[in-house]
């Protein structure tokens, strides 16, 4: 499972590496001075697809390693059918002939369908819930928050610059170093996670 993780996280790099590719190699163009948000779209969808691949090793640890979580972790999970972490014997009429563990896989397998990891307290929640020392990952931290503040800056208000104004544009700008520096510090915080598994 680590080696599909691993295979999967660097092959979704090499993507978001083709994207700042793209960009400057085909979309840079020549002189300095500010490109224009078109060219450089390219460079946020690179910011979205590097979250994703974050999340992606994410969520694939926590399908593996979270089945077998202690109970103080798993009450924090409900039962597979219902939305309460609290049940009743009666809860369980829908399970019958399944093991134990068939149904703790299938409420955290459902319980994942609906999670994300939009900032560091719950990357960091989640690797602590499945028994990952978090110490020696905070140095990754201040990045990776950037990193997710300005996908959440570009999915959810389309990158718009907030201080428009003379002189200023309406979309904020993003350059191909910052990417370079985010995807530097995604793969060794990767690395880091996944020497713990």
């Amino acid at each position: 499972m680590k080696q599909e993780i691993s295979e999967r996280f660097a092959l979704n790099i090499a993507r978001v590496r083709n994207l700042v590719s793209i960009y400057r190699n085909q979309l840079s163009g020549s002189g300095k001075g500010r490109r224009g948000h078109q060219e450089t779209d390219v460079l946020r969808a690179a910011v979205v697809l590097l979250h994703a691949s974050m999340e992606d090793v994410l969520r694939s640890l926590a399908y593996w390693k979270l089945p077998s979580a202690s109970p103080t972790v798993l009450e924090k999970i409900a039962m597979i059918g219902g939305s309460n972490t609290k049940f009743h014997l009666g809860n369980l009429a829908a399970h019958r002939g399944k093991t134990v563990e068939q149904v703790i896989k299938e409420s955290v397998d459902a319980y994942l369908e609906r999670s994300n990891y939009n900032n560091c307290d719950e990357v960091t929640g989640l690797l602590g819930s499945i028994g990952l020392n978090i110490a020696p990952l905070q140095r990754y931290l201040p990045a990776l928050e950037s990193s997710m503040k300005r996908r959440h800056q570009i999915v959810h208000r389309a990158d718009a610059n907030p201080n428009i104004g003379r002189g200023r544009h309406k979309v904020s700008s993003i350059s191909p170093k910052t990417l370079d520096d985010w995807i530097a510090n995604l793969e060794r915080f990767a690395q880091d996670v996944l020497s713990q598994v």
